[in-house]
């Protein structure tokens, strides 16, 4: 965004920069120029009077003197022709051509020759410039030819243009600075709004406190400080209330649970105590889950935040562990569930994930496998080295789920429609990617080469 800014004032002060240069250097220009054609005019006016004199007194002698005295002091060719093309005097070198043949000419017919172009530092050496020389009031007798050297004013217009190249470039230079501290002072508000926008996503407090710039900038940093104060009352209000309602649904549960229990015997059916226990059974594992969930996503937050507290800061963030060690809970389970586990990857590997959250996903991954792969299954964990990373991969051959409903997989209370009859909460892959989420681990839900579903836990290793 500075570019954006900074680029229209550096064009506009480019331009007006070239606004004020230009016509300076060509001003000097102009008037070194005017001052050689007076300077040189003054010699030509000396040079026609004694040409005019030697015509009249058929007397070259002195003329020859006075324009090699001229050649000497300035170092420019002249030549004197009389009317019928014969040389009265001439010094230095003037090449013959149509360029000396047009002045000569001109100059024959009473037309002086002026025309000297604007020196510049590119301007050649030299430019001829004729004069008439006049007898009897307007009768041209002879012309004079000057070679004027234009090499010592074009070094001047050289020099002056410089110093004028040297005094933009140092107001540009100054445009720039002022122009860098001008956009800084009006994107400083930008920039901290930028900064406290990527420390909320982080989950992390904003700092906006040393934001200035201009006035209505630093109103929209308040406005956004006054909004983040909220977003982040609102988030911790509503970790809060999952937290306490969680808890404050443990106690009614423990009270019906221990009336019932005290309850006599005959006072209601087996059946009906039978589907209230199942109840109670379900509601509690609802409330032990949603409590497991909000203190994944705390975890997760403060991961993220930067703002590790209690058990994410004092647990090691690595660990060792083997498909086996993480296996072994679960084989006596799924063989009770008339299931086959395989594990694949007995090599110990050091990963950087937290021994219990790791243990946690598998346990998660596992269990779904023994509940929806169905009897007879076999399921299948390996652990596997890809590069400088570890992936864990529990794969089954049961039924799997179609590929819309793997997109929603991970989602709170979300369950399968074929699931409906198995006991669940729609919790545990929502509490898996949390975890995951707390020690940076990529989780991929897709389907297995089995079959069935595949949950992919990919995390780095030790450092």
């Amino acid at each position: 965004m500075r570019l954006r800014v900074l680029l229209p004032l550096l064009v506009l002060g480019l331009l007006a920069v070239c606004a004020v240069v230009v016509p300076v250097a060509e001003g000097i220009a102009v008037s070194r120029t005017q001052q050689l054609v007076l300077q040189r005019a003054s010699a030509m006016d000396q040079i026609v009077q004694r040409a005019a004199t030697a015509v009249r007194s058929d007397d070259v002698d002195g003329l020859a003197r006075y324009v090699d005295r001229m050649h000497a002091t300035y170092g420019e060719a002249v030549l004197v022709v009389d009317a019928g093309g014969d040389v009265l005097a001439s010094t230095g070198v003037i090449e013959r051509g149509g360029e000396l043949d047009r002045l000569l000419l001109t100059a024959s017919r009473a037309v002086p020759q002026w025309s000297l172009p604007t020196v510049v530092p590119w301007s050649r050496d030299v430019a001829l410039v004729a004069e008439p020389v006049l007898a009897d009031g307007d009768v041209p007798v002879a012309a004079v030819v000057l070679a004027v050297d234009l090499s010592a004013a074009r070094s001047d217009v050289a020099g002056a243009w410089t110093l004028v190249g040297l005094a933009g470039m140092l107001l540009l230079a100054t445009l720039l600075v002022a122009s860098l501290q001008w956009t800084r002072w009006v994107l400083r508000p930008v920039r901290a709004l930028d900064a406290a926008a990527t420390a909320l996503a982080e989950h992390r407090d904003p700092d906006l406190r040393a934001a200035s710039g201009p006035p209505e900038l630093r109103h929209l940093t308040d406005s956004f400080r006054r909004m983040a104060t909220s977003v982040e009352d609102a988030l911790e209000q509503q970790r809060g209330f999952v937290a306490d309602a969680s808890h404050q649904l443990r106690n009614p549960l423990a009270a019906v649970r221990l009336r019932l229990d005290a309850s006599p015997s005959g006072a209601l059916e087996p059946e009906t105590l039978a589907a209230l226990d199942h109840d109670l059974d379900r509601l509690e594992r609802t409330v032990d889950r949603m409590l497991e969930l909000a203190d994944a996503e705390h975890r997760a937050t403060a991961e993220a935040s930067g703002r590790r507290s209690g058990f994410a800061e004092a647990s090691p963030r690595t660990n060792v562990t083997s498909a086996a060690a993480l296996a072994e809970p679960w084989i006596g389970r799924l063989a009770d569930a008339g299931q086959h586990l395989v594990v694949e990857g007995d090599a110990s590997v050091e990963v950087a994930c937290r021994r219990s959250d790791l243990e946690e996903m598998v346990e998660i991954a596992l269990d779904n496998a023994r509940k929806y792969a169905g009897a007879g299954a076999t399921v299948r964990l390996a652990l596997a080295r890809v590069d400088d990373r570890v992936v864990v991969s529990i794969a089954d051959d049961g039924p799997g789920l179609a590929p819309e409903e793997r997109a929603l997989a991970g989602t709170r209370f979300w369950r399968a429609s074929a699931h409906g009859g198995v006991s669940g909460t729609g919790l545990g892959l929502a509490i898996l990617r949390e975890l995951a989420r707390a020690n940076d681990v990529a989780v991929a839900v897709d389907r297995a080469t089995e079959g069935g579903l595949r949950v992919a836990l990919t995390m780095g290793t030790a450092p």
